[in-house]
């Protein structure tokens, strides 16, 4: 049974009430994960690409400038993609394949640091690449390394909840479509005796989904598609009502899935 691991590549601090309906005027921490893979037959494959040194520093892109400075994303170097990749006895050159859940910038900033590596996509990617999207982040050949989602073969979902790509070949990692958040959102479910589903960023809190907080303006505003995005929620909390588990990537908690790093 495959079973991702995640790093927190760095915090986010936002105010509680902004990110869950109801929640308190405090600010509360939250994680940017990206996940591993270590697959039997593929190798490592990773989870999107988390962030980086490139929104933060060197030479940029007014915009990617003015992003970092109101997000302020506090790096965690310690559990970067690359260091994921290490402690698991792994070089950014083993890495062949990286699933790709959207394009925002917390999700591919060390998609440079992959050479060997494809990335698995929603066909909509293709579009974003001329606007909406820190290109500057993005591999040069970017658009030549991509497969749609489109190309796999489609099973059964668990909980006869629909159908999703089968990633893998071998039924272990389907991508679920979740629109809403940003164009080509999807997440991805693991299978077994008690499923997994990595919503990714269907919402920013666990607590928004189970307990229907969805939160309102200012964040909705942002958000590729509202009526979309709670349809997602609907779909994320009827597979988390069935008794699978699941792991967003900002979520503040610590979760089973979450990895630590050996001597820490």
């Amino acid at each position: 049974m495959i079973r991702p691991v995640f790093a927190n590549t760095a915090d986010v601090t936002a105010l509680e009430r902004f990110v869950l309906r109801g929640g308190a005027w405090r600010k509360v921490t939250l994680r940017v994960r990206c996940g591993l893979i270590d697959h039997p037959r593929l190798g490592p494959v990773l989870i999107d690409a988390g962030y980086g040194p490139r929104v933060m520093e060197g030479p940029r892109s007014i915009a990617l400038r003015a992003y970092a400075a109101v997000l302020g994303p506090k790096l965690n170097p310690l559990e970067n993609p690359l260091a994921l990749l290490a402690d698991h006895g792994f070089l950014p050159e083993d890495v062949k394949l990286v699933i790709v859940t959207h394009l925002h910038s917390d999700h591919v900033s060390y998609l440079r640091d992959l050479p060997e590596a494809r990335f698995i996509t929603d066909g909509q990617v293709a579009g974003l690449l001329r606007h909406g999207v820190f290109n500057e982040l993005l591999p040069d050949d970017f658009a030549a390394r991509c497969t749609s989602l489109g190309a796999y073969e489609l099973r059964d979902l668990p909980f006869d909840l629909g159908r999703g790509f089968d990633l893998l070949g071998d039924g272990s990692a389907l991508a679920v479509p979740l629109p809403g958040h940003a164009a080509g959102h999807f997440g991805v479910c693991f299978p077994g005796d008690v499923p997994l589903l990595y919503a990714v960023d269907t919402q920013w809190m666990l607590a928004a989904v189970l307990e229907d907080r969805v939160p309102g303006l200012p964040i909705t505003a942002i958000v590729a598609d509202r009526v979309e995005m709670q349809e997602s929620v609907d779909f994320v909390r009827r597979f988390a009502d069935a008794g699978g588990d699941v792991v967003l990537c900002h979520d503040p908690a610590v979760t089973p899935y979450d990895w630590v790093p050996t001597g820490v």
